[in-house]
């Protein structure tokens, strides 16, 4: 009689265990831990949250921005930078985001190395979707080339349709274009080339990948490169000067 009363006890209280243990991995549940850490300045806690909900494949640009500034709290300024460049992918126009880049960049020691500033015709072409992702403007784009798609086909099938609807068709076409070279320079530079921050307070950048090599120049904490390949435990990078080196993997995290 004890065995099966300890068995219905089991069957009983197991699913009730289960749906506790769901409920605490619930990304929103760890997310609201993780702040409530934040806010009792116990930002190493708060960071183990947000590394759970990153761990189950879930990422955000809120949840980025947030382990940024943990990270800005504990004096981690290459991390903190890594952190707001991911979340700058996801929500590009959050003006306390860059409020927030701008001022850890600033403390980095060679802050005069950032990326060069853009030219007037790459600047032109990125000004009216400056706010919006990547995705967002793929979206614009998609949406654009179907609203042409409709309408040229519209057009074909039926002539006077042709002919009222040619202001809505260029105003279409424009914006297909404007959205296409929008995202074309953008992927190029987000998605095509790989960067990276320098998260260790220094490290030495050498001709060759092999520790006894001729040190080239020096990164800090935070400087922002470009990787252009990864191999045995070294990086291949490209300073924003353009100069080339090879430096430790574990110094440099991509974005």
């Amino acid at each position: 009689m004890k065995r099966y009363t300890l068995v219905l006890m089991f069957l009983v209280v197991c699913p009730g265990i289960l749906s506790a243990k769901e409920a605490s991995d619930d990304p929103h549940n760890l997310f609201s831990k993780g702040n409530a850490f934040y806010e009792r300045r116990e930002y190493e806690k708060a960071l183990e949250e947000y590394t759970k909900i990153l761990n189950s494949d879930i990422e955000s640009g809120p949840l980025y921005y947030d382990i940024g500034n943990a990270f800005f709290k504990m004096g981690k300024i290459g991390y903190a930078i890594l952190a707001y460049k991911k979340a700058q992918k996801l929500i590009t126009g959050d003006r306390d985001l860059k409020s927030n880049l701008a001022y850890a960049q600033s403390l980095t020691e060679d802050s005069a190395l950032r990326l060069p500033p853009q030219n007037s015709l790459i600047w032109l072409i990125r000004l009216p979707f400056g706010d919006f992702n990547l995705n967002t403007v793929a979206s614009i784009l998609l949406a654009s080339y179907l609203t042409l798609i409709i309408l040229m086909v519209f057009g074909i099938m039926n002539p006077v349709f042709k002919t009222r609807a040619s202001f809505p068709f260029y105003l279409a076409l424009l914006l297909f274009l404007m959205t296409l070279a929008n995202f074309s320079t953008r992927y190029y530079t987000e998605e095509a080339l790989t960067h990276g921050i320098t998260v260790v307070k220094e490290s030495e950048c050498k001709y060759e990948p092999i520790d006894k090599s001729t040190t080239y120049y020096t990164l800090k904490e935070g400087q922002e490169v470009l990787v252009l390949a990864t191999r045995n435990g070294w990086r291949r990078v490209k300073r924003l000067d353009g100069k080339l080196a090879w430096v430790k993997k574990e110094a440099i995290e991509e974005i």
